[in-house]
């Protein structure tokens, strides 16, 4: 383990920003999604395939990084990654039609994956006990800062030019990011002997390997502590994500408000995760992490009645706006203290466990993207309905788990 007096603010902000940079990719050009679906002459729900693309390649990338980390280290996934995730940055910006953004779109995914996962794994091979889920709670912190900007410089630069510049300045962060880590973040990964993961430099053991990857998941899926937070942030993580691929159709189209406004708006909710966040971690030492999760886990199931019971009044952008805030800021909370309570004890395979972690909540959040888009973009009903319903889902695991304790 890492001394943890070696690493510097510069570092803990580094892995922030590593953790966030996938995601703020796609808040980054929400605001121009609209724009997007009509240069592209195609449907609201094609245009949110862009979206899903880029979650299903964080989830399926993470599910080979962790792994692969766990045997040569973080350092050279997270210089490979960087780089990639730069190129399809500027292929994206080019790109000619719908269906070549979308498969660029998965591959920028597939590469952003890396950062997610070894920005926790690195903090899990530095720190343990309390001064782990302090970490997690600064990482997350950091990582909130994200949607409150991405949004509002997102909405600026497809206002003054286009969305195909966005992702310009996305290919300018991928390589500045290369080269911060090339320079500023050592080896955290101490080789153990007594963990087996896929040797990826040996492809005659392909088989093998792979078999020996699933045994490691397998043995992850069978700690029922582990599973259990697991299963909470995918079900919190899921009503984020369908947020996300809805809130721009249903502010701008139904609401009428221009890109500058919605991105004002998605940074105020932003700001509320990030605030939220911050508050989840300086509350737990005192109550502990397993209520003050409760209390958020509840906190954003109000959040989701309120957007559910407006929209079946006849829908009120105070109402919406409300609602958004509260299901947006309650993940805050619940992130970074389901994530703390599953990390704990899984130090020997932090890669794989951080890796399970971010393909739940990124498979299911790519779900959420068609399913939004399928029932239209034109009401909040089906939008509504499901950020409630996987609510519903992550408290049941919750307070199910509480029972059998």
């Amino acid at each position: 383990m890492v001394n943890q007096n070696k690493f510097n603010y510069l570092q803990v902000i580094l892995l922030g920003v590593l953790s966030a940079f996938a995601v703020f990719s796609m808040d980054f050009y929400l605001p121009g999604l609209p724009g997007l679906q009509h240069d592209f002459h195609t449907t609201a729900s094609l245009a949110q395939l862009t979206i899903t693309a880029s979650l299903i390649g964080l989830g399926v990338g993470q599910l080979f990084v962790g792994p692969w980390s766990d045997k040569i280290g973080r350092r050279q996934p997270l210089l490979i990654g960087t780089f990639i995730f730069a190129v399809t940055s500027f292929l994206i910006s080019i790109s000619t039609n719908i269906s070549w953004m979308i498969a660029l779109r998965f591959l920028q995914g597939l590469s952003g994956s890396v950062g997610i996962v070894l920005s926790l794994a690195i903090i899990t091979d530095s720190f343990n006990g309390p001064s782990l889920t302090r970490q997690i709670a600064i990482n997350q912190a950091i990582n909130g800062i994200f949607p409150i900007i991405a949004p509002v410089l997102g909405g600026m630069v497809v206002a003054l030019s286009n969305w195909q510049m966005t992702f310009v300045i996305l290919m300018t962060i991928g390589l500045l990011l290369f080269v911060a880590v090339f320079f500023g973040l050592p080896e955290t990964k101490q080789k153990s002997p007594q963990v087996q993961s896929v040797d990826f430099e040996q492809p005659s053991s392909l088989g093998a390997s792979l078999k020996l990857q699933g045994r490691e998941y397998l043995k992850l899926a069978h700690k029922k502590n582990f599973m259990t937070y697991l299963w909470v942030q995918t079900f919190m993580m899921a009503a984020l994500f369908a947020y996300i691929s809805g809130s721009s159709f249903v502010l701008e189209n139904i609401f009428h408000l221009n890109v500058t406004l919605f991105g004002l708006v998605y940074a105020l909710n932003g700001v509320g995760m990030t605030v939220m966040t911050a508050l989840a971690g300086s509350l737990a030492p005192k109550y502990g992490e397993r209520r003050v999760l409760g209390w958020f886990i509840i906190y954003g199931l109000l959040g989701g009645t309120i957007l559910l019971t407006t929209t079946l009044m006849g829908p009120r952008l105070g109402g919406v706006l409300l609602a958004f805030f509260m299901i947006t800021s309650a993940v805050g909370g619940v992130q970074g203290m389901a994530t703390s309570l599953a990390m704990q004890g899984q130090q020997a395979h932090s890669g794989s466990a951080s890796a399970l972690l971010g393909t739940s909540r990124y498979a299911i959040g790519g779900l959420m993207s068609p399913l939004v888009g399928m029932f239209g973009t034109q009401t909040i009903l089906p939008l509504a309905s499901l950020i409630l319903g996987v609510q519903l889902l992550a408290g049941g695991c919750f307070w199910r788990s509480q029972e059998n304790q």
